[in-house]
């Protein structure tokens, strides 16, 4: 049993996907991380980089066990459900493998005045409805188990078992083999802000935080969660120039590569990826803002379809 903690950049991109000539080198596909840690494999975020990967988890499943009885395993760890972060979901393949047990986790929807909070569960069943797609959520016969996290709620996986557990932070003293996910609500995003989750096995720890802007002396509650990560994944949709000058972009719930670079470095990480790509933003565009980045923290590199990273 392998004990790499692996990261694969499956979609970079915020907002929208963008196929073209000119995102072919970072990529178009919408937000998705895939890690894979002993024989557990999750995914952050459900963007269009989710669709090849369950493909190709699907694939290998089938052509690797004759078993009947043999279950193929994944989880999902949303952190928050504006279109581009689940609508790759509807074209998971494992969502159609009856062998396929699939954990889902993400954020409770808070809405205005006389809107009622609202589940995960019924948001993901909304994204499926027959007004949007030909096959429920509920109709695809894989198992599905689909949690609205709540503070201090931990998800925990064990080498003994495929299905990860749901804990309280402050009751739980995890084991050296045990892998950890914590999250908090950050709410520099509107309207309901997201979830920031930190991915911790084996003495390594990586943070993903993306669709959040950060303040003027930086995120404080963010920087002390980041402390000390081997890498930080951190939202950085903007050019300095973009934010500065383009009245609607502050307060839209996005961070500029030197943001990110604060954070990186108050934090003390190891490693910094940027990422949730501007759409508008061409593959040069994007290497010009790492160009930056790295003179601000030499260890910040921009995130791309098909990165590995072994932390």
């Amino acid at each position: 049993m392998s004990h790499d903690f692996t990261v694969t950049f499956l979609g970079v991109r915020g907002s929208i996907p963008v196929p073209g000539p000119s995102t072919l080198k970072i990529g178009g596909n919408s937000s998705c991380v895939q890690i894979e840690i002993l024989n557990h494999t999750f995914f952050l975020d459900a963007g269009t980089g989710i669709i090849s990967a369950g493909k190709k988890l699907v694939n290998t499943f089938l052509t690797s066990s004759s078993d009947s009885h043999k279950q193929l395993f994944t989880s999902i760890l949303i952190s928050h459900t504006h279109h581009d972060h689940i609508m790759g979901l509807p074209f998971f393949a494992p969502l159609f493998l009856q062998q396929s047990h699939i954990s889902i986790f993400g954020p409770s929807i808070y809405g205005p005045i006389n809107y009622p909070h609202t589940d995960l569960q019924y948001v993901l069943n909304m994204l499926m409805d027959q007004m949007f797609f030909p096959i429920d959520l509920q109709e695809t016969p894989s198992i599905k188990q689909i949690i609205s996290l709540k503070p201090q709620n931990q998800i925990v996986f064990s080498p003994q078992t495929s299905i990860p557990e749901l804990v309280q932070q402050n009751n739980f003293n995890p084991t050296s083999d045990q892998i950890v996910i914590s999250q908090y609500r950050n709410y520099a995003h509107p309207k309901n802000g997201v979830l920031v989750y930190k991915i911790s096995f084996n003495g390594k720890t990586i943070v993903y935080a993306t669709d959040l802007e950060s303040y003027i002396s930086g995120d404080q509650k963010l920087i002390q969660f980041s402390m000390n990560a081997d890498l930080l994944i951190h939202d950085s949709q903007y050019t300095e120039e973009q934010y500065m000058k383009i009245p609607s972009v502050q307060g839209f719930g996005h961070s500029t590569a030197e943001m990110a670079c604060y954070v990186a470095k108050k934090a003390n990480v190891k490693q910094l990826l940027l990422y949730h790509h501007d759409p508008n933003h061409s593959d040069d565009e994007i290497f010009k803002k790492e160009i930056k980045a790295k003179e601000l923290f030499p260890h910040a590199q921009a995130a791309y379809e098909g990165l590995i990273l072994k932390i």
